[in-house]
């Protein structure tokens, strides 16, 4: 070792940790740093059991390093500002119930990126276009892109009130099972709640089929029959009450499901903050009421 080498090599240790910032492994980075060095014909660190540190010609060049990533860093934010400014258009997939609850909430992202918003499992011919972001009942499996949860949705048995004259609400299991259900159309059979219907009507047949909740609320509060609805929505139409506690076997959490290339993107991470928001705003009705 030259004179003075040591304390050369202690003044221009580095103190950060490059593979724990740049989110890569060890190995990466030394290979990266071994292609650099043999690309510009210099060493540009000293190696040893205790780790890098800059050489002379590290040192010197790294004022321009510097520069080059100051200005590569000003050209990302200014594009995801110019994203922003653009108005990307985010399409969200969810299924009816989710889509409900998303739709109450469009007025909340009116200075954020545009929303188009699907219902998951109805075909049509139009939608060539997959979904960015997809809000799941029930949890993803592993490997189908970055996740987060969002929230439940409570889901309770709605209709007149005539058909609890003479009981106490809310109803019992036995008194459940002898009225009238309104249920999904065939199509949708292999909805969770159709699942559950089908062992409270055992052999019976619904009273109606209807293709969506908004129908099978109106049908309930017309007496047709008793209907499964989410509590945010049957809480509030009219002519109708609660009639059972919440359903706990469908009360599954649900999910944000979104392609771990968006991560970054500004617009996808606002719209994954405002499903978010809209999951906050439910109303969790008690057990007992």
């Amino acid at each position: 070792m030259f004179p003075g080498e040591n304390a050369k090599r202690q003044s221009t240790r580095s103190q950060w940790q490059p593979a724990q910032i740049l989110g890569v492994t060890q190995p990466t980075v030394a290979r990266r740093l071994r292609t650099l060095e043999a690309d510009l014909g210099v060493p540009l660190f000293y190696r040893d059991r205790e780790g890098h540190w800059l050489t002379a010609a590290g040192a010197e060049l790294l004022p321009e390093v510097r520069t080059v990533e100051t200005a590569t860093l000003r050209v990302e934010q200014r594009s995801l500002g110019l994203l922003s400014r653009l108005k990307e258009t985010v399409r969200v997939g969810a299924g009816e119930t989710a889509a409900a609850v998303l739709a109450r909430g469009l007025n909340h992202i009116a200075d954020g990126p545009n929303i188009e918003l699907v219902v998951t499992g109805v075909t049509s011919p139009a939608a060539s276009r997959p979904p960015e972001i997809l809000v799941q009942h029930g949890m993803p499996d592993a490997g189908s892109g970055l996740t987060k949860r969002v929230g439940s949705i409570s889901c309770a048995i709605y209709g007149l009130k005539a058909f609890a004259d003479g009981r106490s609400l809310p109803l019992s299991h036995t008194d459940l099972t002898t009225l009238p259900w309104l249920g999904f159309v065939e199509e949708q059979e292999h909805y969770v709640t159709m699942r559950w219907l089908r062992e409270q009507m055992r052999d019976r047949p619904p009273a109606a089929r209807l293709a969506n909740t908004d129908l099978m609320a109106m049908a309930a509060a017309a007496g047709v029959g008793v209907a499964v609805l989410p509590c945010f929505l049957g809480n509030s139409a009219l002519g109708i009450e609660r009639l059972s506690a919440p359903i706990e076997a469908l009360s599954a959490d649900y999910w944000i499901v979104t392609n771990p290339d968006l991560s970054r993107n500004s617009s996808v991470r606002a719209v994954v903050d405002w499903i978010s928001g809209c999951f906050r705003t439910i109303e969790y009705p008690s057990s007992s009421s």
